[in-house]
């Protein structure tokens, strides 16, 4: 076998490893990109909830210092409790859509035989 071929050689193995190592990163980083634009969201609908809670606070406040007597009746108070609660559910169901994408790649990396990284069970 002569240098070229030897080179040769040597490079297409490179070239396989390459492809093969390129396979892992970028299904690993399809993956961690799902879980990135959930937690996104996620900061995203908690922020609105913070929101929510200083606009409720400061609107009780505002029926308080007016004297009147039953907060909860006032249209605007139930409108916001609901707001909240609807950003409540919304932040459960991206936990769990979170969750759900840890779960299939747990699956898929368990049927390819491969091991498990303690880095995709942190929450």
């Amino acid at each position: 076998m002569n240098l070229w071929e030897v080179i040769k050689k040597g490079a297409e193995g490179g070239l396989e490893a390459m492809k093969d190592g390129l396979t892992v990163f970028l299904s690993e980083a399809g993956r961690t990109s799902r879980i990135l634009k959930k937690r996104v969201e996620l900061t995203s609908v908690q922020g609105n909830v913070r929101k929510a809670f200083i606009l409720l606070g400061s609107r009780a406040y505002d029926l308080h210092t007016q004297k009147e007597k039953d907060i909860y009746q006032n249209e605007e108070v139930k409108g916001m409790i609901v707001q909240i609660d609807g950003y409540k559910n919304r932040v459960r169901e991206i936990e769990a859509e979170i969750a759900t994408i840890r779960i299939e790649e747990e699956e898929q990396k368990a049927a390819k035989g491969e091991k498990t990284s303690s880095v995709n069970r942190k929450k």
